[in-house]
């Protein structure tokens, strides 16, 4: 989100992470979550509706999900575990640090 007093367009930020959700971004990306060429890179279109639950139930409302096709047993596996040990490793590393210094999935 941009405010008015902003004329410097696109900015870069630092977000500290941790290895196992960098990792995982990385992974998702790779599996086509983005798509497109540099300067037109976009969410995968079969993800937009996915986003627009996300977003209502952050906002308070309810959704409902159903799988139509169950994905590669393997990959979702995988995926699964990745979330997994990205939320463990913030956690290990907040427990550590004594305070909030990365983000989870």
């Amino acid at each position: 989100m941009s405010s008015d007093n902003d004329t410097w367009g696109p900015r870069l930020v630092s977000v500290p992470l941790v290895g196992a959700v960098s990792d995982y971004l990385q992974r998702i990306q790779d599996l086509g979550a983005v798509e497109g060429p540099g300067g037109a890179v976009g969410l995968n279109p079969a993800l937009e509706p996915v986003m627009e639950a996300l977003h209502h139930l952050l906002a308070g409302g309810e959704v409902e999900v159903r799988v139509t096709r169950r994905g590669h047993s393997r990959l979702v596996q995988e995926l699964r575990q990745r979330v997994e040990d990205a939320t463990r490793e913030v956690n290990e590393f907040q427990r550590v640090a004594g305070c909030t210094l990365s983000t989870t999935v």
